[in-house]
């Protein structure tokens, strides 16, 4: 009975420690990431239970044949790696390369995750979701971006890969 007792709160113990790991690892990406500017154009619609947000689709996301490095055609839903820096010094970080296979990223230079999605034949692009697509906003505040065109969004990439919006404003 007590070598029951001790396993239940070993396992509840566990079970917390991997929640309070969770949190403080989006927390952290604040203090040990590093923040990126991507361009994106934003669609505003509205969710029953969390209310407005806006969609956001990057030029990341289409990634032209000639960046791609990896030795295989993508499968759907393959994990992605995706080499972005800032090459025109306007702080808007633009594909470098692509790749089924992990990369190093130099000094200015960060690597992003994502999903592989599919592939325009005619127009020789790859399409990959980063799970950065969506962005809670006030209520009734969604025609302010949208009427804004073109937005600039800042995105903290922590080093253990994982990634949040900081930021959404209007260029």
């Amino acid at each position: 009975m007590r070598r029951k007792r001790v396993l239940f709160f070993v396992v509840v113990v566990l079970q917390c420690l991997f929640l309070l790991g969770m949190v403080c690892s989006y927390y952290l990406i604040d203090d040990f990431g590093k923040t990126i500017q991507l361009k994106t154009v934003p669609v505003d619609p509205q969710d029953i239970f969390y209310g407005d947000y806006i969609i956001l689709r990057y030029e990341i996301e289409e990634i032209d044949r000639a960046k791609w490095t990896g030795t295989e055609e993508p499968s759907y839903h393959e994990r992605i790696f995706t080499l972005v820096a800032d090459d025109n010094g306007d702080g808007i970080y633009q594909v470098i390369q692509a790749s089924s296979e992990e990369m190093i990223a130099d000094a200015g230079q960060v690597v992003l995750e994502g999903r592989y999605e599919y592939q325009d034949m005619h127009e020789g692009t790859y399409f990959v979701d980063y799970g950065l697509g969506r962005y809670y906003i006030e209520d009734n505040t969604g025609e302010r971006y949208e009427r804004s065109g073109e937005l600039i969004v800042s995105v903290a990439v922590a080093p253990w890969g994982q990634k949040k919006i900081v930021t959404v404003e209007p260029e």
